[in-house]
């Protein structure tokens, strides 16, 4: 609470006369000067008072104008996440080395880009396809998502959710294979193929395997087999 003003004092009457008119009364003389220390000591605090009122309404309407903002830390919206731990993929050589009895693979396709509308991310796609005729074949197809942004995790993200796109539709999930992050036997609505959908960091792979026939129906267990030593070797060449 703010004090008042200070205490003003009226002007001095001056006695009445006594004695000769117009002559002050014996031993009366001019009245003493009126000290003015207590005024000057009130005005003094009635302005620090005033003044130090004044910077706490201040701070107080510049702690509501700026919000909590004025006191806590700012947050970032940044996103975060693993890093890329890619920034190529394999080539089909190296895949079908690691698989015995496999066709003959056919002229490979190099890495190239891939259409995506996300931002944060370059996505490229390389395939091979081992063929031939009469026989069952396998094909590898994979996707490189590199982050634009180091730190974001974008890479890693965007390769997760295309293991799950693919798993949502039904699939049996591998508790584990070779180096992959998750991995997972995904329906591709064909009895005469099968295939596995796997992750691992910023790379998403799919591995299928067909019949000599592809529109015939073939052992499913047998082409789980075939079709998880490709993707294990295809993991391991990801590496």
């Amino acid at each position: 609470m703010q004090p008042g003003p200070p205490y003003q004092q009226g002007p001095q009457q001056p006695y009445p006369p006594q004695g000769y008119p117009g002559y002050p009364p014996p031993g009366y003389g001019p009245p003493p000067k009126k000290s003015n220390t207590g005024l000057i000591v009130g005005i003094v605090i009635g302005a620090v008072v005033l003044l130090g009122g004044g910077g706490v309404a201040a701070i107080l309407l510049l702690s509501d104008d700026s919000g909590s903002s004025s006191s806590a830390a700012p947050t970032s919206s940044k996103k975060t996440g693993p890093p890329d731990k890619y920034t190529s993929m394999p080539g089909c050589e190296k895949i079908g080395s690691k698989v015995r009895n496999l066709p003959p693979l056919e002229t490979p396709k190099g890495e190239e880009p891939a259409s995506t509308s996300n931002n944060d991310i370059v996505y490229t796609v390389s395939s091979c396809s081992w063929r031939e005729y009469g026989a069952p074949s396998a094909s590898v197809t994979m996707y490189l998502a590199k982050s634009k942004e180091p730190g974001t995790g974008a890479g890693e993200e965007w390769a997760k959710a295309g293991y799950d796109n693919a798993m949502d539709d039904g699939g049996e999930v591998i508790p584990s294979m070779a180096k992959a992050t998750k991995a997972g036997y995904n329906d591709i609505r064909s009895a005469g193929q099968c295939s596995i959908k796997f992750y691992q960091g910023n790379v998403e792979a799919q591995v299928i395997v067909s019949g000599s026939e592809p529109t015939k129906p073939v052992d499913q267990t047998l082409c789980k087999e075939n079709a998880l030593k490709v993707a294990k070797a295809t993991s391991e060449a990801i590496g």
